[in-house]
């Protein structure tokens, strides 16, 4: 085709190829992102990344910790969460202060995972997590049930660390299996993609798709002038045969 063998062509398909490898690359690159999460990160005990009144850092948002003791029953929370509720009990940990563990995410108040709190001493690990910010109106919720997974919801008399921890594993397991609470900010009880990267990623493979359609329309229309401003073919007169 002697539009493709233009100097132009030639210089817009060339660009065209390298947008296209320039996007693809960044598009894997993203991808690649999408999938380190917070799960390369050790475990850690609880003590170096949660304390009693002072605020979670932003740099161990997610961070996975490991926390032992005894859950107490008495001063446990329903966390109302979209249609169903994140069962919040308090952990009595050895050393000292109390620890609200995320331990289930339930439809309802009265699912078996609600009552079913392991007795005598567990062991916890999940992604520690900062708590939410206060609705600033009064729960119309029933008693022992909030809005929000925040310190005051939580009513404790005793050293709580500010900031809770969203259960991955424990052991010895609860008799009854419930869906886990998936962390807000990082952890790896949820999707084991960051989806904003993973739509970056998406986003640069539309990026080289516009580049292929660009391409192919401004062909088109090249090809539809040269066709227009083409002399007309010649008519070979027409012989009488006698």
């Amino acid at each position: 085709m002697r539009t493709l063998a233009t100097g132009k062509w030639v210089a817009l398909t060339l660009g065209g190829l390298l947008l296209i490898v320039a996007f693809g690359v960044l598009s894997w690159w993203q991808w690649q992102r999408a999938q380190r999460d917070q799960q390369l990160k050790p475990v850690q005990p609880w003590t170096e990344v949660l304390a009693v009144g002072q605020p979670l850092s932003t740099d161990d948002y997610g961070v996975p910790v490991t926390v032992t003791g005894t859950y107490d029953a008495t001063h446990q929370l329903l966390v109302k969460h979209g249609r169903g509720f994140w069962v919040v009990t308090p952990l009595r940990t050895v050393e000292g202060p109390v620890v609200a563990v995320a331990r289930a995410d339930v439809a309802s108040a009265d699912a078996p995972a609600v009552s079913d709190i392991t007795p005598g001493t567990v062991t916890v690990v999940g992604a520690a997590q900062p708590f939410e910010g206060d609705p600033g109106t009064p729960s119309t919720l029933p008693p022992g049930q909030s809005d929000r997974l925040t310190e005051s919801a939580l009513a404790a008399s005793y050293d709580l660390v500010d900031g809770w921890v969203a259960m991955e594993t424990q052991t010895p397991p609860a008799a009854v299996a419930a869906p886990l609470v998936p962390p807000a900010i990082g952890g790896t009880a949820g999707a084991g993609l960051r989806l904003q990267n993973l739509s970056y990623a998406f986003q640069w493979l539309v990026f080289a798709g516009f580049v292929v359609f660009f391409w192919v329309r401004l062909l088109r229309d090249d090809l539809r002038e040269a066709a227009a401003e083409a002399p007309p073919a010649p008519v070979e007169p027409v012989r009488e045969v006698y």
